[in-house]
Order: structure tokens, then C-alpha cells, then sequence
């Protein structure tokens, strides 16, 4: 019941800032409530405001200005998108143009876009993709890493490397794309808008000073290429057909022609809550102790075409199993020696930023927080459709394995998880549970945010799957058995930790490492 709700088409996502973010709120903490919590915040309604400041763009003050080499100036308003977004209120960015084809310079397949020209601090507009056949189906190369969008990881690398000013990227006409807007309105619109953690400091927020650390990108639209372009009486079609019948580069520098582009940013506060609620325990000495579970409500929103990120495992998986634990404390005849917190977060999706807050602004001492278990993505099952997905990086566990992090900072902690996981039947896949882990698995949840504090963490998750972070991510595709077999652990994870006798002893704190 809980699943179908959160998941549901009509909580549009739980994206952060919008309708339906704030009715799982309200739900969560009606079912705090009901379930017979203790509300500790100051309202006594289980909730804990804070603001998140959103900066997003000034469509009408924003253009990007064309001059070409006899001084005409033609002005755009034609969407575009600076990534990363600009950490400031107005951002202006000019100078000399240069095309460079599709931004690749790939020895492998013995072709340079940049062989016999200077981009260093110029502005250099490249194409998606990479060289292709005449239905536009197919690269030419004989690898397929400059196949989709993504390719700009690649190709960026070399081109930073040469010290532009700028990277403007365009569609390639064969996409029959305009703009990043035609592939997809939800990227289009997270590019156009930045969200930080607002700070007690008025005249600073999370984004201050997080500005970008190599030159920025800018998604622009075909127009703006081709007006680009005609100054030297060529079009990108044209110019893309000639790369690609020959397999040859065609960069030149636009002589005379240069690009202002100006963005204006506008400010608002975005009130969001996190849900909390307490249960005493019963050693009248380690009550005063607390094993917080956590887990973060939020996902993605919508697509702009139709499509609902419902965020079934990620993750209102974590999010029922809250509500599941909690029920099954306060069903104990007798409550554990610890006390036990329920904290469902907010703002994950966006840069952990819910449980950036209460860590920073607990509603206990934080001396008093023996150990934080976060849950996020504990639905899934691995199926053979995961085992022939072609999405890369996937984590998803087979059968009755579960990826852990943490317990690096307490070896009771650790000790704790592997008797619990043993109990249960559980393997624990500790692959990731490594600072040096490429995909960064120990950073990019809620529990970060609590090391960071010196406070014991352990993360579980079944693992990222075929449907991670999109509109597949469906209350029926979720395994109820294993969701089951994690929630029952997980208690028991956090019950145990509450019993335990001696202190929950921090042997490294992180901010050691």
C-alpha cells in the first residue's frame, strides 16, 4: 500500500520543490504519527523545514549575440544550457569562434578535428557524435564510445587539455535534433537551474564559490551554429556531409566572427522537510543513545514527455522499509537499550542535501548518534534482463546478496553487520565499500553526510539495476521476497546495534582518513 502510494503517477516524481514532494512529506508523517513516534522537533508535527536556494535562468534578460566580420550583430534568444551551471548571478562568456567538426581526436582511428588548428582561448563549436554514415545510424569509427551523448566525456578531456575559453556543442543535423530540448526536457530542464542548500549566512548558499573547475559546455541550439557559420558563407549540414563522405576534418577558425553569450540567473527559496520521529529506548543510561535509520523519499520528476519518474526502488524501497521498521519497534513488548530514529530526507537526488542538513543541524546531540543505517534501492532482485542490459556500472545483487558500505570507522560496527548478515542468510558484497571505488558508491548517498561528521555509518542496497534512475523504475517490477529479506535485516542490523552492550566505539573517524 505504501509502495503503490509513493510511486504512484500522482506524486509526479517527488521532485524537489514541486506538489508531490511535499504530500509524501505529509504522509510520512502521518504515518510517524500514527505509528506512535515521538515528534522531538519544535512544531511537534515530525517535520523539519529548511530552505534549498534555487537559481534558475532569466530566459528574457539571456541571449547569445552574433558579430560577424562586417560588424553586423545578430541577436538569439534560442535556448541554451551552460554545464556545469554558473555559480553566479550573471555569466558572460566571448571571444573568437573556431569549428572543430565533432571535437574528436582519436588515434586509434588515425583522425584529428584539431590537427591544424589553435583553440586556446577561443570559443570552439563542435557536433555531437562522431563521424557516420549517410543515414546518420551508424558511426564510421570502429568503437562505439562516440556513439550517444555521452561522448563528450571523452572528447572533452583533449580539448580542455588545449585551453578553449569555451566548448559550444551542438546536435549534429543526421540527429534530426535541434537541441538538448528535442532529446530530452528533463535534462533541459535540470541544466537550466541550480538548487544549493541555503545557509544561516543570507548572502551565501551551497553553491557559492562551486563554480567550475575547466571550461564550461554550452548546449546550443542548430540555429545559432548555422548563424555562426554563415558569416563564412558554410552550414552545418553541409560541412557535417563533407567530414563524413571523406572521413576528413574541416575546422577552420571563423576569421572576424566572434560570440557573446549572456546569462542572467533569477533566485528563489524552496521550503522542503525532512520527517522525523523517535522511539525511547529502555536502558534508562543508553537511552540517551540513538541508531538512526535513514532513508531519502525524493527522485526525479518528470520527463516533459508524458513519463512519471516514479522511483519505485529508488527510493521508496527504502522509504516503506522505514515506515516497516519503525511499525516493528514499536510492536517490541520490550523497546532495545538504544533509542531508535526514523529519518526519511529529502533533496537526495539534487546533492544529498536533506541529510546535509540534519547532520549539520541534528535534532539530537550529535555526540548522542551511535550509528546511522541508510537504505537506499533495497527492492530488487538481479534478472537475466539486468544480466543483458547494455547500461554500464550496473550494482544489482543476485539472489541473497547485499551491497554494503561502511563500517570502516567502527570495528563493533562492522562486527555487528557480519554476525547479522550470517543470522539472516545474507552475503554481504563489500566491492564497493572502498574510497578508491570508481563510481564513488561510498560518496553518493545519505550516509555520507554523517561520516563526514565522524558518525559510524553502514549503507544497504540491493545495487543499481537496468531501470536506475528511469520511468521503468516501477512499483511492479519491484522483488516483494527480497524486499522482505532487507527489511527484516535491516531491523535486525539496527536492533542489534541498540542492544549492544559496550559503546559503538569509532576506531578510525573519517575525518582521519
Amino acid at each position: 500500500m505504501h509502495m503503490l502510494f509513493l510511486a504512484s503517477d500522482e506524486l509526479e516524481g517527488r521532485d524537489t520543490g514541486e506538489p508531490g514532494l511535499q504530500v509524501a512529506a505529509r504522509y510520512l508523517a502521518v504515518q510517524a504519527e500514527q505509528l506512535g513516534l515521538q515528534a522531538i522537533d519544535k512544531d511537534q508535527d515530525f517535520l523539519q523545514p529548511y530552505l534549498i536556494a534555487e537559481k534558475g535562468y532569466d530566459r528574457e534578460k539571456s541571449g547569445i549575440n552574433i558579430t560577424s566580420a562586417d560588424g553586423a550583430v545578430e541577436l538569439s534568444k534560442d535556448p541554451f544550457y551552460i554545464f556545469p551551471p554558473p555559480a553566479g548571478d550573471q555569466t558572460i562568456i566571448e571571444g573568437e569562434v573556431v569549428f572543430a567538426g565533432y571535437g574528436i581526436n582519436d588515434e586509434e582511428n588515425a583522425y584529428n578535428d584539431f590537427e591544424n588548428i589553435d583553440i586556446e582561448d577561443k570559443v570552439v563549436l563542435i557536433m555531437n557524435r562522431a563521424p557516420l554514415n549517410e543515414e546518420g545510424t551508424e558511426t564510421l569509427f570502429d568503437n562505439d564510445k562516440w556513439s550517444d551523448m555521452q561522448n563528450f566525456q571523452y572528447k572533452l578531456r583533449y580539448i580542455y587539455s588545449q585551453k578553449p575559453k569555451v566548448v559550444l556543442m551542438v546536435m549534429d543535423p543526421k540527429s534530426g535534433m535541434q537541441s538538448i530540448e528535442d532529446i530530452s526536457p528533463a535534462v533541459a530542464k535540470y541544466l537550466s537551474r541550480s538548487m544549493g542548500l541555503k545557509t544561516e549566512d543570507e548572502e551565501k548558499d551551497a553553491t557559492a564559490g562551486n563554480g567550475p573547475l575547466f571550461p564550461s559546455m554550452v548546449l546550443i541550439h542548430r540555429s545559432v551554429a548555422d548563424n555562426l557559420l554563415a558569416s563564412a558563407g558554410k552550414n552545418l549540414k553541409d560541412l557535417q556531409m563533407e567530414i563524413d563522405s571523406k572521413l576528413k576534418p574541416q575546422s577552420f577558425q571563423l576569421e572576424g566572427t566572434s560570440v557573446k553569450i549572456e546569462l542572467h540567473m533569477e533566485g528563489n527559496d524552496l521550503e522542503v522537510f525532512n520527517v522525523f520521529g523517535m522511539i525511547e529506548g529502555s536502558d534508562p543510561v543508553l537511552k540517551d543513545e540513538m541508531v538512526i535509520y535513514v532513508a531519502h523519499y525524493d527522485h526525479l520528476g518528470t520527463d516533459g514527455m508524458g513519463g512519471v519518474f516514479n522511483g519505485a526502488d529508488d527510493n521508496a524501497s527504502g522509504t516503506v522499509a522505514l515506515i516497516e521498521i519503525a511499525e516493528a519497534f514499536e510492536m517490541e513488548n520490550e523497546k532495545p537499550k538504544r533509542s531508535i530514529g526514523i529519518l526519511w530526507v529529502s533533496a537526495e537526488e539534487i546533492g544529498l542535501f536533506g541529510s546535509q542538513y540534519f547532520a549539520e543541524h541534528p535534532l539530537v546531540p550529535k555526540e548522542n548518534i551511535a550509528a546511522v543505517i541508510n537504505l537506499d534501492m533495497v527492492g530488487r532482485t538481479k534478472t537475466e534482463e539486468d544480466a543483458l542490459s547494455e547500461r554500464s556500472g550496473l550494482t544489482i545483487q543476485a539472489d541473497d546478496s547485499v551491497k554494503v558500505i561502511g563500517g570502516l570507522q567502527s570495528e563493533v560496527l562492522m562486527k555487528i553487520n557480519e554476525k547479522t548478515l550470517k543470522a539472516a542468510g545474507l552475503v554481504g558484497n563489500y566491492q564497493y565499500n572502498n574510497l578508491t571505488d570508481p563510481n564513488r558508491y561510498f560518496y553518493r548517498s545519505d550516509h555520507i553526510n554523517f561520516a563526514r561528521q565522524d558518525i559510524p555509518i553502514l549503507f544497504y542496497s540491493t545495487g543499481t539495476h537496468r531501470d536506475y534512475h528511469m520511468i521503468s523504475d516501477e512499483e511492479d517490477a519491484i522483488d516483494y521476497d527480497k524486499f522482505l529479506k532487507m527489511t527484516r535485516f535491516c531491523y535486525k542490523v539496527g536492533f542489534n546495534v541498540a542492544q549492544h552492550k559496550g559503546p559503538i566505539e569509532v576506531d578510525k573517524p573519517m575525518s582521519t582518513w
